[in-house]
Formats: structure tokens, sequence, C-alpha cells
């Protein structure tokens, strides 16, 4: 595959708890503990997750006798970096916040205890859909049917302020979930520990990824727990795993991986894939080390495509380090991309434009109310004719439909000189099939023959032959007529990884079809779900996970990490399909991603038909 690869530890040397951030393009990442320097909190940098330059540690230690520096957490916001970590003797803990004005440093505490508990650890920071700020963070129940350590939630007042209302997310519940046996320093009780809280959101539901038990221990490993509320009232969330029929999600593999946990998790270098960054100990258990695997979902279930031990693909960006006052072909109709910008002036006014052949077509500029002095990141996505924008994150997300394809992006400005960084295209796109306004399946155009149902048509992005299409709950749900049911979505590219997640309805016999490179005559290898080498025990009526790597005229076959094997295909520019046989299917995702990076070469904004 072309590319990138990695393989664990990408760090070999002692990172423990590891939380990264993705800023301006560049990756940081932090540590428990005293760094080599004797300052708090190890900081290594990166620009691609997988080569890691060690730096100065984050901080100086606190006056006084505070020997445990654990589980450090770098948030930004408007200008500023805060460091949330915790502090004490192992016994007494409190979680605190340091401020700096650059992701390396130096932080200085703001001598302000965040938390009233007499233990309290592993601070996560979690920003609502509605741009509301959630510390979740780790504590004792003592008066619990599990006796030991389990996660809150509070509400964040402002950086340096809780509400003071902490109500139970993730409570111990299960064995796997023990730290001692008869632990002492806590009366010879039977310990249990939930720690490390990481929380996500997909689709409306949230994920509060967690570590349970003794990170000394074999046992150690990752789960997570659900809501469909960061608010709740009162109730702990779901927790996925019992530890006996359902297992952790990264979990120690005997004789090759030991003690996997406390994750955070980043977006990968194509700004798509998500990354989980955890440790894992060294292979003769001396420290533990920095590690990283892709995280995903299969319908609602969470996977972790590790722990790996042999070297892995890492999904790169098509094109990157475009410069102000250059417009770049994007090579497709569906890309994403992302960039930071800031300017000295107070008016400024800077962001994204795409243009089309009859020149501009949309602008995203930073919104008011919003300083542009400080850095501030824009996620563009384009899939056809619509377009979405996210600045500073999810909250404040705009979408608009275009007025024709945009095939060239562009980084504006006025009002004075405005510095951009880290950006990154990605050719590709990505259909949760959740879209309610009916962008996805508009009516066929006019004089279009078929509608979806046994004939041919066009149903949003994607071209449908035979039977019958239906978007249901999220996903895209086709039955088959008296032969099968194919839809097929391009645009046409020569290398790309697909993903896609796939069940079969309740009721059906037949099984899914999978077409991951047909040529412009529509002719291409296609995998039947039940021709597959999958494990004993494998279940079609539940969510699962496949991806496709194609290349050179193969195609690479894996199921949620597990290689099944490779098949010929078209050389050229290919698009992607689905189908089904003999049964309902529904898949719940589908993504493709170019395999970059592609030589585009950028030219002069000038002329283009459009300008700021």
């Amino acid at each position: 595959m072309s590319g990138l690869t990695y393989l664990n530890p990408v760090y070999p040397r002692s990172c423990p708890d590891p939380f990264a951030l993705k800023f301006r393009g560049e990756y940081w990442c932090y540590c428990t503990g005293i760094w080599h320097d004797g300052r708090c909190f190890g900081v290594l940098r990166s620009r691609d997750l997988v080569h890691w330059e060690p730096l100065a540690g984050a901080m100086e230690p606190l006056s006084g006798d505070h020997p445990c520096y654990w589980a450090p957490e770098v948030t930004y916001d408007d200008g500023r970096f805060y460091l949330y970590y915790s502090v004490g003797n192992e016994e007494l803990m409190e979680i605190r916040v340091a401020v700096a004005e650059s992701p390396e440093g130096p932080f200085l505490d703001q001598g302000r205890r965040l938390t009233p508990q007499p233990f309290a650890i592993d601070a996560h920071v979690f920003v609502d859909a509605q741009g509301r700020r959630w510390m979740f963070y780790a504590t004792d129940f003592l008066e619990h049917s599990h006796i030991g350590t389990g996660t809150v939630r509070d509400r964040m007042l402002d950086p340096f302020t809780l509400a003071g209302d902490p109500r139970p997310v993730t409570l111990p519940r299960h064995d796997w979930q023990v730290y001692h046996p008869r632990r002492p320093e806590k009366g010879n009780v039977r310990w249990h520990t939930v720690e490390g809280p990481f929380v996500l959101e997909r689709k409306g539901l949230l994920y509060q990824m967690f570590s349970g038990g003794n990170w000394q221990n074999p046992t150690y490993g990752v789960s997570y727990a659900t809501s469909r509320s960061v608010e709740g009232e009162g109730e702990e969330w779901v927790q996925d795993a019992d530890g006996d029929r359902v297992l952790p999600i990264l979990r120690t593999l005997p004789g090759e991986v030991v003690g996997p946990g406390h994750n955070s998790v980043v977006r990968g270098p194509d700004n798509r894939q998500l990354y989980c960054v955890y440790h894992r100990w060294s292979d003769d258990a001396s420290a533990r080390v920095l590690c990283i695997d892709p995280l995903d979902w299969a319908g609602e279930r969470m996977l972790v495509l590790g722990p790996s031990t042999a070297p892995q693909p890492i999904l790169r960006p098509t094109f990157e380090d475009l410069s102000a006052g250059e417009v770049l072909e994007a090579g497709a109709s569906s890309f994403l991309c992302e960039v930071t910008a800031r300017s000295a002036e107070p008016s400024a006014r800077f962001g994204l434009a795409l243009y089309g052949e009859t020149g501009l077509l949309f602008q995203a500029l930073l919104p008011p109310g919003l300083d542009p002095r400080v850095f501030h990141h824009f996620r563009l996505e384009v899939d056809g004719p619509e377009v979405s924008v996210e600045v500073d994150g999810p909250a404040a997300r705009r979408r608009s439909r275009l007025a024709g394809p945009a095939s060239r992006v562009a980084l504006v400005a006025e009002g004075s000189a405005t510095e951009f960084s880290g950006f990154a295209l990605t050719v590709g796109w990505e259909d949760l099939f959740e879209d309610e306004r009916g962008l996805l399946f508009p009516p066929l155009p006019e004089g279009r023959e078929g509608d979806g149902r046994g004939g041919q048509g066009v149903r949003g992005h994607w071209q449908v032959s035979g039977g019958e299409v239906n978007l249901r709950d999220g996903r895209l749900l086709l039955e088959p007529g008296a032969d099968i049911v194919r839809i097929t979505r391009g645009p046409a590219l020569a290398s790309y990884c697909l993903v896609v997640n796939a069940r079969l309805e309740a009721g059906s016999e037949g099984g899914a079809l999978f077409f991951p490179a047909l040529d412009a005559a529509g002719e291409g290898p296609a995998l039947a779900l039940g021709d597959l080498p999958l494990p004993g025990g494998f279940d079609p009526s539940v969510d699962q996970q496949f991806r496709f790597w194609k290349r050179d005229g193969r195609v690479e076959v894996s199921w949620e990490g597990r290689p099944l094997g490779a098949v010929d295909a078209p050389p050229g520019p290919t698009v992607v399909g689905l189908g089904a046989r003999g049964g309902r299917v529904s898949f719940e995702m589908v993504r493709v991603t170019a395999l970059g990076p592609h030589p585009l070469t950028p030219s002069p904004v000038t002329g283009r038909g459009g300008r700021l």
C-alpha cells in the first residue's frame, strides 16, 4: 500500500497515560510523571502521528511535597492552552489547571483546585453539540456495591471552575475491573478501578471510553459506556463489556501485548480516521510505551483495530501546505480540507473559498464575534453539491448546497496579512445515511428512467440498479427483487481505502455483496459475505466492518483488523458498489479515502472568477 506505515510502539520509551492533541497540523503528546529534565509531564511532538520528537517537560513542579503528577490533558480555547492534571501523594489527589500560550509550554499552574474530593484524577474535557464544556474525571465510591474508583462528570463554568455537581457516569460493576482483591491501603477491601475517561459522540450517541482494572496487570484494558445525553438524570451510562460475554475492546494479547490502556483519541493525518492513542508495557516490562491504532464504529459498536503488533498503514492527506493566494485543483468532486489561521488585525476576514467552472461558489469565513488575532480551526467538507463547514468544532456547523460542482479550493484573506498553517486536503467521502433534509435521496432528474425500484436511476450520490432502496433510521436498506440490487458511487479513483459497515436484516437468508472496484463498464470483483473466510461465531445480523484497500490492480480485504485475502481488480480509476441478493441488507456507514499523497499543483488564485 502507498503512504506511511507504523509499527507499535511508535515511541519506544516511557510515555504513560498519553494524551494527544492535534493543533495547526502537528501532534502534541503529554504523559504522566516527571520528565527526563526534571519538569512535570513529558511532551512529544510529531507531524505524522508516527515519528515523535521529545521536548522539554510541560511545567515546573509545584512547591511542596507532591510526588505524583498524573494524566495530563491539554485543551485549546481562544488563544490559550489549558493543561488539566492530577497531583498529590497517590492517596490524596486533586485536579488542577495550568495555562500556556503554546502547546509546547511552559505551562504555569493557576493556583486553583478544581475538585473537592480527597481523591480525583484523570481529567477529561468534552465539548458537547451546543458548545458547552464538561469535565469527566475519576473519583472514589466507598458505599458502592463494587467499592473502588469510578468516573463522574461536572459542568465547566469556565476553564478554572466546575459547577460542583458531579454525577456518576461509569462505576465499577464487573470482576474484570478489580484493581486488588484485598487492597491494603484501602482497608483490605476488594478494590475496583474504572478510570481514564475519554468521551466521543457519533450519530447522537455519546461514548465514554475508560480503562478498568490494575494498570500493572495483564487484566488491564479499555472499554466504553454509552448515553443519549451528557446531562442524564443521575443514572449511570450503559457499559459494554462485562468481561465474560463481551470483552474490553482493547486488551492484553498473551505473548504479544501486555496491559494496553489509558487512551485518548485524535484525528489521523487524513483528518477523518480516528486513532486510539494508548500505552502498553514494553517487551521487557520496564516502561509503558506509546502506541496507536485506528478507532472506528460498526453501527453503535465501538472498535479499536488493535492492539497491533505488525506494520499497519496510516492514511495520509492528498495534499498539504497550501499557501495564501493559491488555488488548488481538488482532484475530485468530494474532499475534506482543514486549515488553521489568525491575523494581527482585529477587523481581518479570512477563511476558505470554493471555486467551480463559473467562478466563486462558496466562502467559509471567520464568523462574527470571534477574535481573528488568535488561531481558529476551519474544517470544510465537500461532497458533490453539498458542503459543510465547522469553525472551532461542530457546535457551529453550517451546511449549504452549491450552485455547481466545486473543483478548486483556496485560502483567502483581506484586511491584513493572515497566517495560515496546517492545511491538508484529503480526497474522499463518508456517508452516514442520517441526513434528514433528503439531500442523499432527492427526486430523480426529470426524464430519468426508473426510481430505484426495479429499474435504474440516480438517487442522491448513488446510482441504483434493481430492487428497492430506502433510507431508514440512519441506515441504507437494500431490498432485492428477483435478482439483486446494486448501488454504485464515485468519483472514480485509482487507489483508495473503502470502509463499509453492513448487516443482514432480521428474517433475511441472503447476503451482502461488495463491489470494491468497478470500472467504467461496471466490471470488477463481486465479493459475497458468505464467501469470505470469516471466523467461527461471526454474526451477520450484527453490524460488521470491512475494509478494502484498492491499489495497482489488487484489492486487499480485511474484517475489523483481520486480513481476509486479496482479489484482482481493474488497474485504472474505479468506483465502489454495494449490493444485496436473496434478502434485505442494510449499510450503516460507507467511507472512501484516496490513498495519497498525490502530485496536485496549486496555482495563483487571481482570475479564478471570484475574490473576497
